[in-house]
């Protein structure tokens, strides 16, 4: 008995679990159940499904059984993981008569995902993106500012050391 069933998947989307049985010897009055379980309300309230794979049927020794079924994710199931439980029961010939047997078996099914928490974390990566560029676009713009005040400066002091000089020359120069 295998179960396929999507690792990942969104409220309200439907997925395909699809169930593989096959008889590795004689089988009679074979039944397979698959039940899907999730949570709603946080927690508070469980959410489940089921479907018959099998429904007292013979197998005999190499019969093979797949079908897809289709679920559907309800809207307001809780965000995370699915569980799937699979009951089965059937008879085995075992000298000199059928034995009945059962068996039962958990299995991890689909994360459901939270599409507004993903919405959200998207658009926290993008102003993160956009801090960070108007972040870079203010150190840019302080150090031009910076550097073109040192050079302001810069140039202000050169012109007033040549206007002194030249100043210093004119009183200096002879009269006549």
């Amino acid at each position: 008995m295998e179960v396929y069933a999507p690792y990942q998947g969104y409220h309200g989307e439907t997925i395909a679990v699809r169930v593989r049985v096959e008889a590795l010897e004689d089988i009679k009055n074979m039944s397979v159940t698959v039940f899907i379980w999730g949570s709603k309300s946080q927690g508070h309230n469980p959410w489940g499904t089921s479907f018959t794979v099998i429904d007292v049927t013979d197998f005999s020794s190499g019969t093979i059984k797949e079908e897809t079924y289709n679920i559907t994710i309800p809207s307001d199931i809780d965000p995370g993981l699915t569980y799937g439980i699979l009951f089965l029961d059937w008879s085995i010939y075992r000298t000199p008569s059928w034995e009945p047997q059962w068996d039962k078996a958990s299995f991890r099914a689909t994360y459901v995902k939270n599409r507004d928490y993903e919405n959200l974390q998207d658009k926290y990566k993008q102003l993160e993106t956009e801090l960070w560029n108007s972040r870079i676009t203010v150190y840019i713009f302080s150090a031009t500012t910076i550097a073109l005040a040192i050079l302001t400066v810069y140039l202000t002091k050169k012109r007033k050391t040549k206007l002194i000089n030249k100043t210093s020359q004119d009183f200096e120069s002879p009269c006549l």
